[in-house]
């Protein structure tokens, strides 16, 4: 006897108690029984929650009755006090409790047991599902169904006495095992839509962070840039004048890391995708960055064609890319910009040819995510979010970005996705 709580218990209920404190948690986990009937969601279920696929643990408890020539055969989920059938065959799925259930007094052994004739039993001889109160089984078989924990049993019966042939239970045993992966890979299932869940509503809370802090930023650096100018412009010493200078490049340096920061972290999965004519895209793109172009001599060509994506994060994507070619280029020459449409059957996307510095195949996966910059000697000094958004609108679209070498001496970065048009 074990004292629990201040009552003289006995000690295998203490042993039951124990099994079922560590079962009882995982069945909550596996969101067993509910919702895995097919029945409609419960209020405040996730819209996206998943149920068991019935049918297929029908066809294998269709199986299973076959490989022992019985007429019925069920999946069991056995829970604190009652027994559900989750699947059947030969008869509608039921739910009983757990003290008439054959199954609750077996399914804790982890062995498959096998009954010729439950009426000569003396664990099932005064059974109701034996006796003909509930039914009028003889021969019976349980096969329990382990996953992390005991979830339930995998049963067979008939209301005639009956073998089981090794062999035969051979092959239930692994129809319990094919029952148990069902249920698992739908608990695993139920843990992606969850970390899915909550990877969305963490964005949507990024997204608003990212808007206020934006704009509480913005407005206080802009203030303070627009007074430098001010005092720029009405002091006569040079060496002033020049701290000044200084001090309003960086702040616009911030400002440029803002904008790009918040356009990184609401760039989302959201978009309205249609097939896009890739000169006049490049050509709007072109429009954009007119003053970079006109001084840095740049000349940047398109060999037409067509892209299918989300306008605005493509003109994004491209604006990036098109900036980091031109700042990128040595100060010896001007750059030479080339854009093509991916040609690849059932793919879509741009490819950016460059004349610039390239970048090492040692540290293409570092810039491109984010804040990874390079910061080599005599290069102009970047957020490193530019290439990192250009990965994120190719995520977005279902893609990825790769970087190569340009015939032309610099980067070839490919941004592509499945062509869904």
């Amino acid at each position: 006897m074990v004292r629990a709580g201040g009552v003289l218990r006995d000690a295998g209920l203490a042993e039951t108690d124990r099994f079922e404190q560590e079962r009882l948690p995982w069945m909550a986990a596996y969101g067993l029984p509910a919702g895995w009937t097919g029945r409609a969601r419960s209020a405040g279920e996730p819209v996206g929650a998943r149920v068991v696929p019935v049918d297929q643990l029908n066809r294998l408890a269709r199986t299973a009755a076959t490989v022992c020539d019985a007429p019925f055969a069920v999946v069991n989920v056995i829970t604190a006090d009652e027994q559900h059938q989750i699947a059947a065959h030969g008869l509608e799925p039921g739910i009983c409790s757990r003290e008439d259930s054959m199954c609750a007094q077996v399914f804790r052994s982890g062995t498959t047991t096998v009954v010729p004739d439950a009426s000569a039993d003396a664990r099932f001889r005064d059974n109701p599902f034996v006796t003909g109160i509930l039914g009028d089984v003889r021969f019976y078989v349980s096969v329990p169904l382990v996953a992390e924990v005991a979830l339930g049993s995998l049963c067979v019966f008939s209301t005639d006495p009956a073998a089981l042939e090794p062999k035969d239970q051979a092959v239930l045993e692994s129809l319990a095992e094919h029952v148990a992966d069902v249920l698992q890979l739908q608990f695993r299932g139920r843990q992606l839509d969850a970390a899915l869940a909550e990877a969305a509503l963490s964005n949507e809370r990024l997204k608003t962070f990212a808007g206020e802090i934006s704009h509480d930023l913005r407005t206080p650096l802009t203030t303070v840039l627009g007074h430098l100018e001010i005092a720029e412009d009405q002091t006569a010493d040079e060496r002033v004048a020049g701290n000044l200078r200084k001090a309003s490049s960086a702040g616009k340096r911030m400002l440029a890391t803002l904008e790009e920061l918040l356009e990184y972290s609401t760039t989302d999965q959201r978009l309205e995708a249609r097939q896009l004519d890739l000169q006049a895209l490049m050509d709007q793109v072109t429009a954009d960055i007119r003053g970079l172009v006109a001084q840095s001599g740049a000349r940047i060509t398109s060999s037409g064609g067509s892209v299918h994506g989300d306008e605005a994060q493509l003109r994004a994507l491209a604006q990036n890319l098109l900036v980091n070619a031109i700042r990128y280029c040595p100060a010896d020459r001007a750059p030479r910009i080339r854009i093509e449409p991916v040609t690849e059957p059932g793919v879509s996307g741009i490819v950016v040819h460059d004349n610039g510095v390239g970048i090492p195949a040692a540290d293409r996966a570092r810039v491109l995510a984010p804040l990874g910059r390079l910061n080599r000697a005599g290069e102009p000094q970047g957020s490193g979010l530019g290439l990192a958004i250009c990965a994120r609108v190719a995520e977005a679209h279902g893609g990825s970005i790769t970087i190569g070498d340009s015939p032309d001496g610099g980067a070839a970065i490919t941004a592509a996705w499945p062509d869904r048009s």
